[in-house]
C-alpha cells in the first residue's frame, strides 16, 4: 500500500512538471508561431520594413514607438 502511494505521488509530480513545461513553452512562443524578434529604432524603420502599424505584443513593438501610449505604434 505504501508503494502505491509513492507511485501515485511520483505520477502526480511528473504530471505537474509536464504542465509547467507546457506553460513555459506557451509563454516563450508567440501565438502566431513567429519566433523572430525585431527592434526598430524609429517609425521610419518600421515603415521601411512594411510592418506599420505595430500592436502591443507584436515582435518589434516598443513603447518608444508608441507616442500616445494607446498600444499601437507608428499608426500615423
Amino acid at each position: 500500500k505504501q508503494q502505491e502511494e509513492q507511485k501515485r505521488q511520483a505520477d502526480e509530480q511528473a504530471r505537474k512538471q509536464q504542465e509547467e513545461q507546457k506553460a513555459q513553452q506557451a509563454q516563450t512562443q508567440p501565438a502566431n508561431g513567429n519566433t523572430d524578434s525585431a527592434y526598430y529604432k524609429n517609425c521610419a524603420a518600421v515603415r521601411a520594413a512594411g510592418k506599420a502599424p505595430l500592436h502591443k505584443g507584436q515582435p518589434g513593438y516598443s513603447s518608444h514607438l508608441d507616442r500616445d501610449g494607446d498600444g499601437i505604434a507608428c499608426e500615423k
